[in-house]
């Protein structure tokens, strides 16, 4: 019972801790499930307002009310609310309309701040040090190169947006924006599909790969086909095709949000094995304690059961008592002690003689020898 015990106590302590982990884990997911949407929304805002359009405000204001709803349930266990009242605070003061290059310098700032939010949840929710491979590498492609390449893609056609219609001159002078904010998204596109590759791997393929590589093939399609849009600045034509700039980012965009979502839900539903893995382990553990308690019951029970049916079948012992002796010991005889006889102090009183008795006879000669009685 005793190594029973130790053991238990061991395994109860590990499982723990683990079931913390994994559920912390899963907090991070949540949030992060509610930040992406406000990602996509934050981009397409930023786009609209770049090509000179008013920004629908009710697509950002309930991606804003999500994310604060989910603040306000994980914010104090992740210590993100600090950062979240920061970005709020950004978010329902970014311009609607107005100059290009303002627009892309102030929702540029927010998105970083969305970013250095993502990976605030990432470290206090423990995701980053995930022990499982799989999980590491979906998450580290789902919470952090994926988020980083919407951003850069956004930054990518909106540059190209920004300078339609503008002199060759001005074109030329974001040219070297526009291929540094394109090398930085086919980066993450790569390192994307490095992660996913490398989770497959991991799992051993199976539902995992057919899920997810259909998804990532779309997703890196969407981003070659972005590559060609800043050819006209390449070439010095400046004939930069704004429908299909925005259909080609409208495709990216659809391609990573379903991409995003597939893989925050793959990851979730890891961890929500393991958690049901290490509750069995838990039962699994107290049946290991209980075992050896029930076998020492079963053996003392009924060796107890047996004396109290013994000790109820006996009968009651008197205790003796003064003047009282128990049969079966009887006291122990007192010796008798018989007083001595007095030695006469008068004259010795003979005894007649019996008339039936002669004086030759034997009887008289004893006579005068006898003593008194």
């Amino acid at each position: 019972m005793v190594s029973a015990t130790v053991l238990f106590s061991l395994v109860w302590q590990s499982v723990g801790e683990q079931s913390t982990f994994a559920s912390l884990e899963r907090d991070g997911i949540r949030y992060i499930q509610a930040l992406e949407p406000l990602e996509i929304a934050l981009t397409n805002a930023e786009s609209v307002a770049v090509r000179g359009g008013s920004a629908p405000r009710e697509p950002l204001a309930l991606a804003v009310a999500d994310v604060a709803k989910a603040d306000k349930e994980l914010g104090e266990r992740l210590r993100t609310e600090d950062r979240w009242t920061e970005l709020r605070t950004k978010v329902e003061s970014l311009p609607a309309e107005g100059a290009a290059a303002p627009i892309i310098a102030a929702y540029g700032g927010v998105s970083e701040l969305l970013l250095a939010l993502m990976d605030k949840v990432r470290n206090t929710s423990q995701l980053i040090r995930d022990p499982e491979v799989d999980t590491y590498y979906l998450e580290d492609g789902a919470a952090q190169e994926l988020p980083e390449g919407i951003v850069a893609a956004a930054q990518y056609t909106d540059l190209l947006l920004s300078v339609v219609g503008e002199s060759p001159a001005a074109q030329a002078k974001v040219a070297d924006d526009v291929r540094s904010a394109y090398s930085g998204l086919a980066g993450n596109a790569k390192d994307l599909s490095d992660d996913i590759r490398l989770a497959v791997e991991g799992s051993d393929g199976g539902a995992l790969g057919t899920a997810l590589l259909s998804k990532l093939d779309r997703f890196n399609r969407s981003i070659d086909d972005l590559a060609p849009l800043m050819s006209p600045l390449s070439n010095g034509t400046g004939r930069i095709d704004t429908a299909k700039v925005v259909r080609s980012r409208d495709e990216m965009q659809a391609a990573a949000a379903d991409l995003s979502a597939t893989l925050l839900t793959q990851i979730d539903s890891a961890l929500a094995d393991r958690l049901a893995s290490l509750s069995h382990r838990r039962l699994l553990a107290i049946g290991i304690l209980l075992a050896p308690v029930l076998l020492g019951l079963a053996l003392v029970v009924p060796s107890l059961v047996a004396r109290r049916r013994q000790d109820k079948g006996a009968p009651p012992r008197e205790r003796p008592t003064a003047g009282r002796h128990d049969p079966a010991h009887p006291a122990p005889a007192q010796p008798v002690t018989v007083p001595p006889t007095p030695w006469p102090t008068g004259p010795v009183q003979r005894p007649e003689s019996r008339p039936s008795e002669t004086a030759g006879s034997e009887y008289a000669r004893w006579e005068q020898f006898s003593a008194p009685q």
